[in-house]
């Protein structure tokens, strides 16, 4: 019996110590000096290998390939390679020693690892991952060290890891990008597809695909445009009225694609309705090249509804926003059709994923954006939405013009149904724009806007809205 209790108090004792060092190992993790211990807890691991950190590299040049200079994009990121990032961004000086990441479901990736120290020990934690506005959020939470939860002392060392490392977004917007419309999570991947405001819209293979079928097809007579006289080239300043016409959206309203402004649809139809209604209207034109369903909530939306607001609130009834047009939409889409992923002779499964992912978040930024802009203007006022024409609709039968009407065609039913279910009319150029890219547009030069043909046909559209 005897025996039997030294036993015990030996092992309780043991216990004891056990618990001790390793609460003083933790303690001194946690970043509390203990004089005596804390060399021995922290001394120094092997760096971080060469080989690592050209794996971390070559991811970097990989997002940066994916990102630089393209209009979309489409980036796949596999466990293996965030964790190539991860490693190869690691602080000399920072108590890790080594770190994984693994994609654990649809919005969370498991960070695990081993801190630094003469006997080193485990970590983990959770990072939530979430869209919000474009960018990608990441939230660190259940910090383990070893079996204990110890958010204080590992959020020290981890936090760092995913606000510099694992933050995505500083990869991207390095590259150019800053509009991320879809984040897909799977077992062991991730996939991002998104847009940005600048950079190539039209890949290479698309253009000299379309020049070598319109090559082959030989001289076409150019059709003409409806509308001469009903919308000619406008005026984009002068002498205005206390009425106004606003008009919003991306590179169309913004005039790309024609030397001078007055040849744009936005000034043509200023005209027409200055004609027709037999009133001076001033003209805002807030358009801005390059613009996506995301990035027109943080600049002209706002702008748009303080201006209205302004012109309700100033006492005077006959200062009033009485015409608004938006296009809106192109640039969510069109560079994803144009994009190699979507090109003849085969359409990848990339390419099905941006289309999907694009018409998604289109959808959702779409009725936010039509929604306010309808609840702020005066009952009387006339609100017209233009949806999306083909660029790549040369009249030529290719497998990229079926597909790419199929698209838009989609993307065009969602605009069309919710100007309706907001009271605004839809002007519709889809129609009188197919198969005329050859004539209309720039698309023979690899770019996608209308030129002064194209323009006066958007700009007769709003004419016909209903």
């Amino acid at each position: 019996m005897g025996r039997i209790i030294k036993l015990a108090i030996l092992s309780a004792v043991v216990l004891v110590v056990l618990i001790v060092v390793f609460g003083l190992y933790v303690a001194v993790v946690a970043g509390v000096d203990i004089p005596g211990l804390t060399g021995a807890f922290r001394a120094q691991g092997e760096p971080i290998s060469p080989e690592a950190i050209a794996r971390g590299r070559a991811v970097e040049q990989k997002i940066n390939d994916a990102v630089e200079d393209k209009s979309a994009f489409f980036l796949e990121l596999t466990d293996a390679e965030l964790t190539d990032l991860l490693l190869s961004k690691i602080d000399p000086d920072a108590q890790i020693l080594d770190a994984e990441v693994s994609i654990t479901s649809d919005s969370e990736v498991k960070l695990s690892g081993s801190l630094n120290g003469r006997v080193a020990i485990g970590f983990s934690g959770t990072v939530s991952v979430a869209l919000e506005a474009g960018e990608i959020e990441l939230d660190l939470h259940g910090i383990s060290v070893g079996f204990i939860p110890l958010p204080g002392a590992a959020g020290d060392q981890l936090e760092p890891l995913v606000n510099d490392v694992l933050d995505i977004n500083r990869s991207l917007r390095q590259a150019g990008a800053t509009q991320i419309q879809q984040l897909l999570m799977e077992e062991g991947k991730i996939t991002i597809v998104g847009v940005q405001q600048a950079g190539e819209t039209v890949s290479q293979l698309t253009k000299d695909a379309f020049l070598s079928a319109v090559a082959a097809a030989g001289d076409r007579a150019a059709p003409t445009p409806p509308g001469a006289d009903l919308v000619p080239p406008g005026r984009t300043g002068g002498d205005d009225g206390p009425e106004l016409y606003l008009a919003l959206g991306d590179s169309l309203a913004a005039n790309v694609g024609v030397g001078i402004p007055m040849e744009g649809y936005v000034s043509r139809f200023h005209g027409y309705l200055e004609r027709t209604t037999g009133r001076s209207l001033g003209l805002l034109n807030l358009g801005i090249s390059g613009e996506s369903t995301i990035s027109i909530v943080k600049g002209q939306l706002p702008q748009a509804l303080n201006e209205i607001a302004a012109r309700k609130d100033d006492g005077d009834p006959s200062t009033t926003v009485s015409f608004l047009s938006l296009d809106i939409g192109a640039n969510d889409l069109l560079a994803h059709l144009g994009s190699d992923d979507c090109q003849i002779p085969a359409r990848t499964q990339a390419c099905q994923i941006r289309a999907d992912a694009a018409l998604q978040s289109f959808e959702g930024n779409f009725d936010q954006i039509v929604s306010s802009l309808a609840g702020a203007l005066e009952p009387e006022a006339d609100f017209y939405i233009m949806t999306a024409y083909n660029p790549f609709g040369f009249g030529l039968d290719l497998p990229i013009e079926s597909f790419t009407n199929e698209v838009i065609e989609r993307l065009n039913a969602i605009i069309r149904e919710t100007a309706v279910a907001h009271g605004a009319k839809v002007a519709d150029p889809y129609d009188l724009m197919q198969g005329k890219a050859a004539s209309w547009t720039n698309m023979l030069f690899g770019d996608i806007h209308p030129n002064a043909k194209g323009y006066q046909a958007l700009a007769y559209s709003l004419t016909q809205a209903r």
